[in-house]
């Protein structure tokens, strides 16, 4: 048999080896791409909620000031000639919102995390205070997770207690200190959606800042207000 002949054989069968393994080596580098072009671990909720744990603290400075939020809701609605508009001392007539008192953050309208003080006014008045109490930011806020779980915990050991499964919870019982929320995750922010005193829509957004910093953004929505009420508080890892 000539020489050419007995090679051939084997030419062909080392050419197909190369070809298959070309091909191995391109379906690797394929699946590589595919885990590559995934989203990355910290755009998920449970890095995320691992990023927002810790004990945080309020930054004044760099925060709203509540209070002339809700001041600047209320005269926009007297502006825009709402019924029961001005004319009633301490904010609006009609059963709308009213102002016992315009003191600093943390001062005696209220409890912080929306929880109202002992001996508080009942009926409307209460409804006026929970209110104010609402777009108060806490001073200071301890974020710990457990699974679906996000508990969010101010200096007086009052929690809101975030689940983001759907889970059915239990409407909470009057001062407990224990608050069950719906949540969700929106991307890398952390949803809630309450309902207030009024039947105000009260929604808070939290997320981490691109220099670390917790950001509490909360939007409450009102019939009896015409702009929703928002509020950024701005808190440092303690």
């Amino acid at each position: 048999m000539p020489h050419s002949k007995r090679i051939a054989p084997y030419f062909w069968f080392r050419l197909a080896l190369a070809a298959g393994v070309i091909l191995l080596v391109a379906a690797a580098l394929r699946a590589q791409q595919s885990e590559d072009a995934k989203p990355s671990p910290l755009a998920s909720g449970d890095s995320q909620q691992a990023a927002l744990a810790g004990s945080w603290k309020l930054n004044q400075d760099e925060s709203d000031n509540p209070r002339e939020k809700l001041k600047s809701a209320v005269q926009d609605r007297e502006q825009s000639g709402y019924p029961g508009g001005p004319g009633r001392r301490g904010g609006m007539g009609g059963g709308g919102i009213g102002f016992p008192g315009t003191g600093p953050m943390g001062g005696p309208m209220g409890g912080p995390m929306g929880y109202p003080r002992q001996g508080q006014s009942s009926g409307s008045e209460d409804q006026k205070a929970q209110l104010l109490q609402a777009v108060e930011p806490p001073s200071q806020i301890s974020v710990a997770q457990k699974g679906p779980e996000i508990d969010m915990t101010d200096s007086e050991s009052h929690t809101r207690e975030l689940f983001t499964d759907g889970r059915k919870l239990d409407k909470a019982k009057k001062d407990a200190i224990q608050i069950p929320v719906k949540a969700h995750w929106q991307g890398q922010s952390l949803v809630t959606e309450e309902k207030g005193p009024n039947g105000e829509k009260i929604s808070h957004t939290y997320e981490l800042s691109p220099e670390g910093k917790f950001i509490d953004t909360l939007t409450i929505e009102s019939k009896k207000l015409s702009t929703p009420i928002i509020v950024r508080s701005v808190y440092d890892k303690t």
